[in-house]
């Protein structure tokens, strides 16, 4: 039983349970070997076991709805499978549908090779569930974050698809005209490329290339191909930039400095916004000298923004460092980000390279003693990072949320870190409220806004000694206040 609670403490899903818990639940589990070919769970059958993944591949599909035939009407195509992803990563859940009524399986999971899952009857959760409430709720919440990662990730893949329609405007045309173009002309990739946004770019550097063909009918269709297709390239242009910028900074030699590579970042980015279309207001807000914070929402990206590592360039942040802090004071300032998670490789290379400050998300593990003073340690050091950031004259970048989410729906309410910055900081710092609408849609066809607002001296409505009650007030008024700040920059989008 050790080595079964060895890996499951291993699993991310279990990661926050307690020993006795995964004790109990080994007790009742069993180790199930599939080989290639083989299917764990099955669509549309009764769904009675929750799998964790030891080693090996599975595939997640569904059958595709079933189509009339266009040669007979009255006969049903056999429906095909539509694909989801693969997953591989030890540790991965697999039939969470076991646990939520009907208890029948959403999709299929194959497996592509010899695969090891470790197996739990769900009468047996439920009765655990049943006798430690704690865990029942914990478990619960884990499933629904497991189900919600899976659901970031189908709409991840599904985003990197390019709309076909470009593509099947060129293939068209190509029919139409090209009986007489060789079958090695690169005209042929075009409409490939297109279908996926990590290749969509290379097929405008095709067509310029090919804009000096010797061959006249090749030239003629690649103008031609090149007028069919204009309305995307804008598209693929933005994409092809936030991947350049990533590598700006994930790349960058280890011997620049951190504020180097601000800079870097922040030069790119503003070869980003000049392919888009955006309005800033309020400039006349900004102090005369940076060492100020600013407050601003945060708006969760498009899925269209996601790269190739699945990893999204918080777009709103990098707007208001490079577009207002950085073209008015020729300084990038620092921000405040959330701390990577061990499997989140691709954040940790981007933001480790910037000197930002990062902060912890989640309870401490150990004691609430040890809790307690854990916490308060990991605020202590926060205050200290974010008080020498302030002292070297540089802007600070804070989003109070703690989160991200849609235009529509900003603010979220606010949390403290910020304005306990300000309440510790001698001397004490303005706080600058901006606010900002539309990153959370395709920038490449929308309008982006970010709207400056006068200053805010914290002391001037929340003396230092004023008690919490008041301290916490203040937040939320202005929190409040914050829900018309949005309003503004929406409207200034319009």
């Amino acid at each position: 039983m050790n080595s079964l609670v060895s890996l499951l403490r291993e699993s991310e899903f279990f990661e926050v349970f307690e020993t006795e818990d995964l004790e109990a639940l080994a007790r009742d589990a069993v180790r199930l070997n599939f080989r290639k070919g083989d299917r764990i769970v099955e669509e549309g059958r009764p769904s009675e076991r929750l799998f964790i993944l030891v080693s090996g591949t599975f595939e997640l599909s569904f059958l595709a709805p079933s189509e009339h035939s266009e040669i007979d009407p009255h006969v049903e195509d056999v429906p095909g499978r539509i694909v989801i992803h693969s997953i591989n990563e030890p540790g991965a859940l697999i039939g969470w549908s076991s646990m939520v009524k009907p208890y029948r399986c959403r999709a299929t999971a194959t497996a592509l090779e010899a695969t090891r899952v470790i197996a739990f009857e769900r009468r047996r959760v439920e009765e655990h569930c049943q006798r430690q409430p704690e865990f029942g709720l914990r478990f619960v919440t884990r499933v629904l974050w497991a189900l919600g990662d899976r659901i970031g990730s189908s709409r991840a893949q599904l985003a990197a698809k390019q709309n076909s329609s470009e593509a099947r405007r060129v293939r068209e045309l190509l029919a139409e005209r090209g009986e007489a173009l060789g079958v090695n002309s690169p005209l042929y990739k075009i409409p490939v490329y297109l279908e996926n946004r990590l290749t969509a770019a290379d097929a405008y550097d095709v067509l310029d290339d090919l804009a000096g063909s010797q061959d006249p009918l090749e030239r003629d269709l690649a103008l031609q191909c090149r007028q069919v297709i204009a309305s995307a390239e804008r598209e693929a242009q933005v994409f092809r930039q936030l991947q350049q910028i990533y590598d700006t900074v994930a790349r960058a030699p280890d011997s620049d400095d951190p504020e180097e590579i601000r800079r870097a970042c922040c030069e790119e980015f503003r070869k980003l916004y000049s392919l888009t279309d955006y309005r800033i207001e309020g400039w006349e807000n900004l102090p005369a000298d940076p060492g100020f914070i600013v407050l601003m929402n945060h708006l969760a990206n498009h899925p269209e923004s996601t790269l190739p590592n699945q990893f999204q360039l918080t777009l709103d942040t990098h707007f208001v460092t490079a577009m207002i802090l950085y073209e008015r004071y020729d300084q990038p300032p620092v921000r405040v980000v959330r701390q990577a998670a061990p499997d989140q490789a691709g954040h940790r290379r981007y933001f480790d390279r910037l000197g930002y400050i990062s902060v912890t998300t989640g309870r401490p593990v150990g004691s609430p003693s040890e809790v307690k003073t854990k916490m308060a340690a990991a605020r202590k050091q926060f205050l200290s990072n974010a008080q020498a950031v302030l002292n070297s004259g540089c802007n600070l970048v804070i989003c109070p949320e703690g989160g991200s989410t849609t235009t529509k729906a900003s603010p979220m309410a606010f949390r403290a870190g910020a304005f306990r910055v300000v309440r510790a900081a001698d001397p004490e710092p303005l706080l600058v409220p901006i606010a900002v609408a539309n990153f959370d849609k395709p920038i490449a066809r929308t309008r982006l806004a970010a709207k400056i607002f006068p200053p805010i001296r914290l002391s001037d409505s929340v003396p230092r000694s004023a008690p919490d009650e008041t301290f916490y007030g203040f937040i939320n008024e202005l929190c409040q206040r914050y829900r018309g700040f949005v309003g503004d920059a929406r409207r200034l989008a319009a």
